[in-house]
Protein backbone atom coordinates (compact mmCIF):
# COMPACT_ATOMS: atom_id res chain seq x y z
CA UNK A 1 0.00 0.00 0.00
CA UNK A 2 1.58 3.20 -0.78
CA UNK A 3 0.95 6.28 2.15
CA UNK A 4 -0.14 9.98 0.26
CA UNK A 5 1.15 11.89 3.26
CA UNK A 6 -1.10 14.50 1.95
CA UNK A 7 -4.46 12.89 3.13
CA UNK A 8 -5.60 13.14 6.19
CA UNK A 9 -6.81 8.81 6.27
CA UNK A 10 -3.03 7.89 5.37
CA UNK A 11 -1.46 9.76 7.55
CA UNK A 12 -4.19 8.55 10.23
CA UNK A 13 -3.73 4.92 9.06
CA UNK A 14 0.10 5.16 9.70
CA UNK A 15 -0.53 6.67 13.28
CA UNK A 16 -2.55 4.12 14.38
CA UNK A 17 -1.27 1.24 13.03
CA UNK A 18 2.92 1.45 13.10
CA UNK A 19 4.59 0.09 15.81
CA UNK A 20 7.14 3.06 16.46
CA UNK A 21 4.53 5.49 17.08
CA UNK A 22 2.75 3.33 19.05
CA UNK A 23 6.18 2.71 21.41
CA UNK A 24 6.32 6.46 21.27
CA UNK A 25 2.79 6.61 22.60
CA UNK A 26 2.76 4.38 25.59
CA UNK A 27 2.55 5.17 29.00
CA UNK A 28 5.86 4.18 29.95
CA UNK A 29 7.54 4.83 26.85
CA UNK A 30 10.66 6.87 28.49
CA UNK A 31 11.23 3.64 30.32
CA UNK A 32 11.36 1.39 27.26
CA UNK A 33 13.52 3.42 25.23
CA UNK A 34 15.74 4.37 27.49
CA UNK A 35 16.29 0.71 28.76
CA UNK A 36 16.84 -0.67 25.18
CA UNK A 37 19.29 2.07 24.24
CA UNK A 38 21.21 1.59 27.43
CA UNK A 39 20.72 -2.06 26.54
CA UNK A 40 21.25 -2.28 23.04
CA UNK A 41 22.58 0.86 21.20
CA UNK A 42 24.98 2.08 23.97
CA UNK A 43 26.76 -1.15 24.17
CA UNK A 44 26.26 -2.45 20.06
CA UNK A 45 24.88 -5.06 21.26
CA UNK A 46 22.65 -7.04 18.55
CA UNK A 47 20.93 -9.66 20.20
CA UNK A 48 20.75 -10.51 24.39
CA UNK A 49 19.36 -14.45 25.96
CA UNK A 50 16.60 -14.41 27.61
CA UNK A 51 18.98 -14.84 31.39
CA UNK A 52 20.61 -11.98 30.84
CA UNK A 53 18.73 -9.25 29.46
CA UNK A 54 16.04 -10.17 32.45
CA UNK A 55 18.80 -9.30 34.67
CA UNK A 56 19.86 -6.03 33.04
CA UNK A 57 16.14 -4.83 33.20
CA UNK A 58 15.75 -6.30 36.96
CA UNK A 59 18.73 -3.87 37.57
CA UNK A 60 17.68 -1.28 35.42
CA UNK A 61 14.39 -1.05 37.27
CA UNK A 62 15.94 -1.13 40.87
CA UNK A 63 17.73 1.44 39.65
CA UNK A 64 14.46 3.49 38.29
CA UNK A 65 12.55 2.37 41.65
CA UNK A 66 15.31 3.69 44.08
CA UNK A 67 13.51 6.46 45.35
CA UNK A 68 9.75 5.71 44.26
CA UNK A 69 8.00 2.65 43.34
CA UNK A 70 6.88 4.10 39.33
CA UNK A 71 7.41 0.55 37.90
CA UNK A 72 6.01 -2.46 39.96
CA UNK A 73 6.16 -5.26 37.58
CA UNK A 74 8.06 -7.62 37.39
CA UNK A 75 11.10 -7.79 34.37
CA UNK A 76 9.89 -10.77 32.94
CA UNK A 77 6.28 -9.32 32.76
CA UNK A 78 7.34 -6.79 30.92
CA UNK A 79 9.57 -8.13 28.23
CA UNK A 80 6.75 -10.58 27.47
CA UNK A 81 4.47 -7.31 27.10
CA UNK A 82 7.01 -5.62 24.86
CA UNK A 83 7.12 -8.52 22.55
CA UNK A 84 3.34 -8.91 21.84
CA UNK A 85 3.09 -5.42 21.29
CA UNK A 86 6.23 -5.86 18.66
CA UNK A 87 8.75 -3.70 20.18
CA UNK A 88 11.31 -6.90 21.12
CA UNK A 89 11.31 -9.98 19.04
CA UNK A 90 11.72 -13.58 20.94
CA UNK A 91 12.92 -16.74 19.08
CA UNK A 92 14.95 -19.83 19.62
CA UNK A 93 18.11 -20.15 17.22
CA UNK A 94 20.29 -23.40 17.03
CA UNK A 95 18.25 -25.11 19.26
CA UNK A 96 19.24 -23.05 22.62
CA UNK A 97 17.16 -23.59 25.67
CA UNK A 98 16.43 -19.89 26.01
CA UNK A 99 15.12 -17.47 23.97
CA UNK A 100 16.62 -14.75 22.14
CA UNK A 101 15.67 -11.08 22.38
CA UNK A 102 16.63 -8.42 19.62
CA UNK A 103 14.74 -4.74 18.73
CA UNK A 104 12.29 -5.14 15.93
CA UNK A 105 12.41 -2.71 12.85
CA UNK A 106 9.64 -0.88 14.39
CA UNK A 107 11.95 -0.11 17.47
CA UNK A 108 15.11 0.93 15.52
CA UNK A 109 13.03 3.73 13.85
CA UNK A 110 12.04 5.06 16.67
CA UNK A 111 15.32 4.66 18.51
CA UNK A 112 16.75 5.89 15.92
CA UNK A 113 14.16 9.39 15.51
CA UNK A 114 13.88 10.25 18.94
CA UNK A 115 18.25 10.59 19.22
CA UNK A 116 17.98 12.55 16.05
CA UNK A 117 15.97 15.19 18.41
CA UNK A 118 18.74 16.08 20.49
CA UNK A 119 20.49 19.30 19.78
CA UNK A 120 23.59 18.78 18.45
CA UNK A 121 26.82 21.22 19.05
CA UNK A 122 27.22 21.86 15.02
CA UNK A 123 25.47 20.88 12.07
CA UNK A 124 27.79 19.27 9.47
CA UNK A 125 26.62 20.93 6.66
CA UNK A 126 29.42 20.74 4.48
CA UNK A 127 30.50 17.23 4.97
CA UNK A 128 26.83 16.47 3.53
CA UNK A 129 26.86 19.24 0.84
CA UNK A 130 30.16 17.25 -0.05
CA UNK A 131 28.89 14.17 0.20
CA UNK A 132 25.49 14.83 -2.40
CA UNK A 133 28.42 16.50 -4.89
CA UNK A 134 30.25 13.14 -4.65
CA UNK A 135 26.80 10.83 -5.05
CA UNK A 136 25.40 13.28 -8.17
CA UNK A 137 29.14 13.25 -9.89
CA UNK A 138 29.35 9.41 -8.96
CA UNK A 139 25.34 8.89 -10.61
CA UNK A 140 26.41 11.59 -13.31
CA UNK A 141 29.81 9.36 -14.61
CA UNK A 142 27.89 6.08 -14.27
CA UNK A 143 24.97 6.78 -15.50
CA UNK A 144 26.16 8.51 -19.11
CA UNK A 145 26.82 6.58 -22.45
CA UNK A 146 28.23 9.68 -23.61
CA UNK A 147 31.99 8.33 -24.64
CA UNK A 148 33.35 12.09 -24.46
CA UNK A 149 31.42 13.44 -21.46
CA UNK A 150 33.01 10.31 -19.50
CA UNK A 151 36.85 10.56 -20.93
CA UNK A 152 36.53 14.29 -19.70
CA UNK A 153 35.48 13.41 -16.14
CA UNK A 154 38.11 10.49 -15.87
CA UNK A 155 40.68 13.00 -17.36
CA UNK A 156 39.69 15.65 -15.11
CA UNK A 157 39.70 13.47 -12.28
CA UNK A 158 43.21 12.32 -13.01
CA UNK A 159 44.38 15.75 -13.43
CA UNK A 160 42.85 16.42 -9.40
CA UNK A 161 44.84 13.17 -8.54
CA UNK A 162 48.24 14.11 -10.12
CA UNK A 163 48.31 18.18 -8.89
CA UNK A 164 47.38 16.33 -5.40
CA UNK A 165 50.61 13.99 -5.87
CA UNK A 166 52.71 16.98 -6.76
CA UNK A 167 51.67 18.90 -3.59
CA UNK A 168 52.65 16.16 -1.55
CA UNK A 169 56.15 16.00 -2.99
CA UNK A 170 56.50 19.44 -2.70
CA UNK A 171 55.91 19.03 1.15
CA UNK A 172 52.50 20.66 0.73
CA UNK A 173 50.74 18.10 2.44
CA UNK A 174 46.96 19.59 3.38
CA UNK A 175 44.89 18.46 6.54
CA UNK A 176 41.48 19.07 7.82
CA UNK A 177 41.19 21.23 10.66
CA UNK A 178 39.98 19.73 13.81
CA UNK A 179 36.08 20.86 13.35
CA UNK A 180 35.93 19.49 9.72
CA UNK A 181 37.35 16.12 11.03
CA UNK A 182 34.40 16.17 13.91
CA UNK A 183 32.15 16.98 11.66
CA UNK A 184 32.84 14.35 9.32
CA UNK A 185 33.45 11.46 11.86
CA UNK A 186 29.66 12.45 13.32
CA UNK A 187 28.07 11.65 9.19
CA UNK A 188 30.18 8.14 9.22
CA UNK A 189 28.76 7.35 12.88
CA UNK A 190 25.28 8.33 11.94
CA UNK A 191 25.08 6.73 8.54
CA UNK A 192 26.65 3.69 10.12
CA UNK A 193 24.04 3.64 12.45
CA UNK A 194 21.00 4.15 9.67
CA UNK A 195 22.87 1.51 8.09
CA UNK A 196 22.61 -1.27 10.62
CA UNK A 197 19.13 -0.38 11.28
CA UNK A 198 18.35 -1.04 7.65
CA UNK A 199 19.35 -4.54 8.22
CA UNK A 200 16.65 -5.47 10.67
CA UNK A 201 13.94 -4.27 7.75
CA UNK A 202 15.87 -6.38 5.77
CA UNK A 203 15.84 -9.19 8.03
CA UNK A 204 12.07 -8.77 8.40
CA UNK A 205 11.18 -8.99 5.48
CA UNK A 206 12.56 -12.52 5.07
CA UNK A 207 10.72 -13.58 8.20
CA UNK A 208 7.71 -12.66 6.68
CA UNK A 209 8.06 -14.83 3.87
CA UNK A 210 8.74 -17.39 5.39
CA UNK A 211 5.86 -16.56 7.36
CA UNK A 212 3.23 -16.45 4.76
CA UNK A 213 5.50 -19.81 3.62
CA UNK A 214 4.23 -21.55 6.80
CA UNK A 215 0.59 -20.14 6.59
CA UNK A 216 0.24 -21.38 2.91
CA UNK A 217 1.04 -24.92 4.05
CA UNK A 218 -1.17 -25.14 7.36
CA UNK A 219 -4.44 -23.13 5.29
CA UNK A 220 -4.18 -23.86 1.60
CA UNK A 221 -4.69 -27.80 0.06
CA UNK A 222 -3.10 -27.40 -2.91
CA UNK A 223 -0.84 -29.23 -4.21
CA UNK A 224 2.91 -29.25 -3.64
CA UNK A 225 4.07 -27.96 -6.72
CA UNK A 226 1.74 -25.31 -6.57
CA UNK A 227 2.34 -24.19 -3.09
CA UNK A 228 5.90 -24.37 -4.07
CA UNK A 229 5.65 -22.24 -6.82
CA UNK A 230 3.53 -19.37 -5.26
CA UNK A 231 6.70 -19.55 -2.39
CA UNK A 232 9.62 -19.20 -4.37
CA UNK A 233 8.16 -16.71 -6.86
CA UNK A 234 7.23 -14.55 -3.73
CA UNK A 235 11.51 -15.01 -2.73
CA UNK A 236 11.92 -14.27 -5.95
CA UNK A 237 10.33 -11.33 -6.39
CA UNK A 238 11.92 -9.78 -2.91
CA UNK A 239 15.26 -10.44 -4.43
CA UNK A 240 14.22 -8.70 -7.70
CA UNK A 241 13.60 -5.66 -5.72
CA UNK A 242 15.66 -2.74 -5.70
CA UNK A 243 16.03 -3.64 -1.52
CA UNK A 244 17.36 -7.13 -2.58
CA UNK A 245 19.46 -6.60 -5.41
CA UNK A 246 21.22 -3.61 -2.80
CA UNK A 247 21.79 -6.81 -0.08
CA UNK A 248 23.23 -9.05 -2.59
CA UNK A 249 25.22 -5.93 -4.10
CA UNK A 250 26.71 -4.93 -0.15
CA UNK A 251 26.98 -9.10 0.87
CA UNK A 252 29.00 -9.37 -1.98
CA UNK A 253 30.87 -6.51 -1.46
CA UNK A 254 31.63 -7.40 2.68
CA UNK A 255 32.87 -10.64 1.89
CA UNK A 256 35.55 -9.18 0.17
CA UNK A 257 38.66 -9.94 2.16
CA UNK A 258 40.19 -6.93 0.83
CA UNK A 259 37.62 -5.04 1.88
CA UNK A 260 37.45 -5.97 5.03
CA UNK A 261 41.03 -5.09 5.40
CA UNK A 262 40.58 -1.91 3.77
CA UNK A 263 37.85 -1.48 6.31
CA UNK A 264 40.29 -2.46 9.00
CA UNK A 265 42.75 -0.22 7.94
CA UNK A 266 41.09 3.31 7.17
CA UNK A 267 38.96 2.59 10.67
CA UNK A 268 42.10 2.26 12.82
CA UNK A 269 43.94 5.47 10.65
CA UNK A 270 40.82 7.68 12.07
CA UNK A 271 41.11 6.86 15.09
CA UNK A 272 44.41 7.36 15.60
CA UNK A 273 44.14 11.47 14.81
CA UNK A 274 43.85 12.89 17.89
CA UNK A 275 41.01 15.04 17.66
CA UNK A 276 39.23 11.68 17.57
CA UNK A 277 40.88 9.74 20.52
CA UNK A 278 37.60 10.01 22.98
CA UNK A 279 35.21 8.80 20.67
CA UNK A 280 36.71 5.05 19.86
CA UNK A 281 34.77 4.21 22.93
CA UNK A 282 31.45 4.77 22.80
CA UNK A 283 31.44 4.68 18.96
CA UNK A 284 30.16 2.56 16.26
CA UNK A 285 32.44 2.37 14.09
CA UNK A 286 35.13 0.27 14.83
CA UNK A 287 32.52 -2.38 15.41
CA UNK A 288 30.91 -1.62 11.87
CA UNK A 289 32.66 -4.94 9.88
CA UNK A 290 31.51 -7.12 12.74
CA UNK A 291 28.49 -5.42 13.25
CA UNK A 292 27.84 -5.86 9.30
CA UNK A 293 28.97 -9.35 9.18
CA UNK A 294 26.14 -10.17 11.88
CA UNK A 295 23.44 -8.31 10.13
CA UNK A 296 24.12 -10.17 7.20
CA UNK A 297 24.97 -13.37 8.51
CA UNK A 298 21.68 -13.25 10.18
CA UNK A 299 19.49 -12.43 7.04
CA UNK A 300 21.11 -15.10 5.22
CA UNK A 301 20.02 -17.70 7.81
CA UNK A 302 16.73 -16.63 7.82
CA UNK A 303 16.34 -17.69 4.37
CA UNK A 304 18.47 -20.55 5.36
CA UNK A 305 14.96 -21.14 7.35
CA UNK A 306 12.80 -20.78 4.44
CA UNK A 307 14.73 -23.65 3.03
CA UNK A 308 14.63 -25.79 5.15
CA UNK A 309 10.55 -24.92 6.22
CA UNK A 310 10.30 -25.84 2.27
CA UNK A 311 12.12 -29.41 3.15
CA UNK A 312 10.05 -30.16 6.02
CA UNK A 313 7.10 -29.18 4.14
CA UNK A 314 7.75 -31.50 1.12
CA UNK A 315 9.12 -34.80 3.54
CA UNK A 316 5.96 -34.52 5.67
CA UNK A 317 3.47 -33.78 2.26
CA UNK A 318 5.08 -37.05 0.92
CA UNK A 319 4.89 -39.15 4.01
CA UNK A 320 1.58 -37.92 4.11
CA UNK A 321 0.37 -39.16 0.37
CA UNK A 322 2.66 -42.60 1.37
CA UNK A 323 0.40 -43.11 4.21
CA UNK A 324 -2.77 -42.42 2.10
CA UNK A 325 -1.90 -45.06 -0.57
CA UNK A 326 -0.99 -47.69 2.14
CA UNK A 327 -3.96 -47.05 3.82
CA UNK A 328 -5.99 -47.28 -0.11
CA UNK A 329 -4.27 -50.07 -0.54
CA UNK A 330 -5.10 -51.75 2.76
CA UNK A 331 -9.10 -50.88 2.63
CA UNK A 332 -8.77 -53.03 -1.23
CA UNK A 333 -7.49 -55.73 0.29
CA UNK A 334 -10.44 -56.19 3.23
CA UNK A 335 -12.58 -55.48 0.13
CA UNK A 336 -11.13 -58.10 -2.10
CA UNK A 337 -11.38 -60.97 1.76
CA UNK A 338 -14.74 -60.18 1.89
CA UNK A 339 -16.06 -60.98 -1.80
CA UNK A 340 -13.31 -64.22 -1.86
CA UNK A 341 -15.75 -66.59 -0.71
CA UNK A 342 -19.20 -64.56 -2.74
CA UNK A 343 -18.28 -63.19 -5.87
CA UNK A 344 -20.36 -60.35 -7.23
CA UNK A 345 -23.06 -62.44 -9.60
CA UNK A 346 -23.38 -59.84 -12.29
CA UNK A 347 -21.25 -60.34 -15.04
CA UNK A 348 -19.95 -56.82 -15.72
CA UNK A 349 -19.30 -55.07 -12.11
CA UNK A 350 -16.47 -52.93 -12.37
CA UNK A 351 -15.55 -50.74 -15.11
CA UNK A 352 -12.14 -49.48 -15.46
CA UNK A 353 -11.52 -46.02 -17.38
CA UNK A 354 -9.86 -45.88 -20.91
CA UNK A 355 -8.07 -49.07 -23.21
CA UNK A 356 -5.63 -51.50 -21.06
CA UNK A 357 -2.22 -51.13 -22.53
CA UNK A 358 -1.19 -54.49 -22.71
CA UNK A 359 2.76 -55.11 -23.32
CA UNK A 360 3.81 -58.48 -24.24
CA UNK A 361 7.36 -59.52 -23.90
CA UNK A 362 7.56 -61.03 -27.38
CA UNK A 363 6.38 -57.61 -28.98
CA UNK A 364 9.63 -56.07 -27.87
CA UNK A 365 12.57 -56.01 -30.86
CA UNK A 366 15.61 -58.32 -30.65
CA UNK A 367 19.05 -56.13 -29.55
CA UNK A 368 20.64 -55.01 -32.27
CA UNK A 369 24.10 -53.50 -31.87
CA UNK A 370 25.01 -50.04 -33.04
CA UNK A 371 26.15 -49.31 -35.81
CA UNK A 372 30.06 -48.83 -36.11
CA UNK A 373 30.80 -44.86 -37.62
CA UNK A 374 34.23 -45.67 -40.02
CA UNK A 375 35.52 -42.38 -41.06
CA UNK A 376 37.75 -41.99 -44.48
CA UNK A 377 40.36 -40.00 -43.91
CA UNK A 378 42.74 -40.72 -46.94
CA UNK A 379 42.56 -38.39 -49.54
CA UNK A 380 41.46 -35.49 -48.33
CA UNK A 381 41.37 -32.07 -50.57
CA UNK A 382 41.08 -28.02 -49.13
CA UNK A 383 38.08 -26.62 -49.16
CA UNK A 384 36.89 -23.16 -50.23
CA UNK A 385 35.73 -20.82 -47.56
CA UNK A 386 33.86 -18.93 -49.96
CA UNK A 387 31.66 -21.21 -51.03
CA UNK A 388 30.02 -21.48 -47.61
CA UNK A 389 26.81 -19.25 -46.89
CA UNK A 390 26.58 -18.06 -43.11
CA UNK A 391 23.71 -15.54 -43.64
CA UNK A 392 21.56 -17.40 -41.65
CA UNK A 393 23.92 -16.59 -38.53
CA UNK A 394 23.41 -12.97 -38.83
CA UNK A 395 20.07 -12.99 -39.47
CA UNK A 396 19.10 -14.33 -35.87
CA UNK A 397 16.06 -12.79 -34.12
CA UNK A 398 16.78 -11.96 -30.12
CA UNK A 399 14.43 -9.95 -28.24
CA UNK A 400 15.73 -7.95 -25.24
CA UNK A 401 14.05 -8.37 -22.50
CA UNK A 402 15.46 -5.23 -20.60
CA UNK A 403 14.63 -3.08 -23.51
CA UNK A 404 11.14 -3.95 -23.42
CA UNK A 405 10.68 -3.39 -19.95
CA UNK A 406 12.71 0.20 -20.40
CA UNK A 407 10.04 1.18 -22.64
CA UNK A 408 6.91 -0.44 -20.41
CA UNK A 409 8.32 2.11 -17.09
CA UNK A 410 8.85 5.37 -19.86
CA UNK A 411 5.69 4.94 -20.81
CA UNK A 412 4.04 5.06 -17.59
CA UNK A 413 5.47 8.09 -17.04
CA UNK A 414 2.33 10.64 -15.97
CA UNK A 415 0.08 7.38 -16.04
CA UNK A 416 -1.70 4.86 -13.56
CA UNK A 417 -1.63 1.80 -16.73
CA UNK A 418 -1.50 1.20 -19.82
CA UNK A 419 -2.12 -1.11 -22.16
CA UNK A 420 -0.28 -4.05 -24.53
CA UNK A 421 -2.30 -2.39 -27.67
CA UNK A 422 -1.40 1.10 -26.38
CA UNK A 423 2.47 0.43 -26.43
CA UNK A 424 2.31 -0.98 -29.92
CA UNK A 425 0.47 1.40 -31.20
CA UNK A 426 3.01 4.12 -29.35
CA UNK A 427 6.18 1.95 -30.20
CA UNK A 428 5.44 -0.10 -33.91
CA UNK A 429 6.33 -3.82 -33.34
CA UNK A 430 9.61 -4.38 -35.20
CA UNK A 431 9.95 -8.15 -34.47
CA UNK A 432 6.88 -9.68 -35.33
CA UNK A 433 4.99 -12.16 -33.04
CA UNK A 434 8.28 -12.72 -30.91
CA UNK A 435 8.30 -9.27 -29.93
CA UNK A 436 4.68 -9.69 -28.71
CA UNK A 437 5.69 -12.80 -26.75
CA UNK A 438 8.34 -11.07 -24.98
CA UNK A 439 5.78 -8.29 -24.10
CA UNK A 440 3.71 -11.42 -22.38
CA UNK A 441 5.94 -12.90 -20.89
CA UNK A 442 6.98 -9.84 -18.76
CA UNK A 443 3.18 -9.20 -18.03
CA UNK A 444 3.07 -12.64 -16.39
CA UNK A 445 6.13 -12.04 -14.26
CA UNK A 446 5.12 -8.99 -13.38
CA UNK A 447 0.99 -9.86 -12.74
CA UNK A 448 2.71 -12.20 -9.63
CA UNK A 449 3.91 -8.53 -8.37
CA UNK A 450 1.03 -7.30 -8.97
CA UNK A 451 2.54 -4.69 -11.58
CA UNK A 452 0.39 -5.92 -14.35
CA UNK A 453 -3.27 -7.47 -15.18
CA UNK A 454 -3.65 -10.20 -17.47
CA UNK A 455 -7.73 -9.80 -18.44
CA UNK A 456 -8.27 -13.00 -20.13
CA UNK A 457 -12.37 -12.17 -20.34
CA UNK A 458 -11.69 -9.41 -22.61
CA UNK A 459 -9.54 -10.21 -26.05
CA UNK A 460 -7.36 -6.93 -27.79
CA UNK A 461 -6.43 -7.06 -31.02
CA UNK A 462 -3.19 -6.05 -31.73
CA UNK A 463 -1.92 -5.30 -35.23
CA UNK A 464 1.83 -5.27 -36.80
CA UNK A 465 3.19 -4.43 -40.14
CA UNK A 466 6.45 -7.02 -41.19
CA UNK A 467 7.53 -7.75 -44.39
CA UNK A 468 5.32 -5.74 -46.38
CA UNK A 469 2.06 -7.27 -44.54
CA UNK A 470 0.18 -6.66 -42.18
CA UNK A 471 -0.69 -9.30 -39.26
CA UNK A 472 -3.39 -9.11 -36.50
CA UNK A 473 -3.19 -11.11 -33.11
CA UNK A 474 -5.96 -11.49 -30.77
CA UNK A 475 -4.42 -11.52 -27.39
CA UNK A 476 -5.76 -11.20 -23.88
CA UNK A 477 -6.03 -7.54 -22.27
CA UNK A 478 -2.99 -6.96 -20.77
CA UNK A 479 -2.13 -3.84 -18.29
CA UNK A 480 1.01 -2.69 -16.75
CA UNK A 481 0.46 -0.81 -13.90
CA UNK A 482 2.45 2.34 -12.49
Amino acid sequence: MTINFSHIADVQFVLDRHKAVKLLRKQHASLIIAFLWSAFKAVHRQAYGSREITTLLSDFLFSANEEEVHYSKEPRMYLEEWTQEGFLRQFYENNEEEATFELTPATEHALLWITELDKREFVGAESRLLQVFQLLRELALGSTQDKEVRLEQLLQRRQELDQEILAIENDEVGRLDPTRIRERYALIEETSSKLLSDFRQIEDNFRQLNTRAREEQITRQSSRGEVLDEIFSAQDSIMETDQGKTFNAFWAFLMNQQRQDELDQLVRQVFEQPELSGYRNRSVVPRLKMSLVEAGDRVNKTTDRLVEQLRRFLVSRTFLENRRASQVIEEIEQLALKVKNDPPTQRNFIAIEGKPAIHLLMERDLFQPPDMLRLDSENLAFGNAEEVTVDGLYEQLYIDPAELKGRIKALLRGRDQISLRQITEEVPVEKGLSELVAYFGIATALERQQKAIINEEKIESIVYHKDGHNFKVDLPQTLFLA
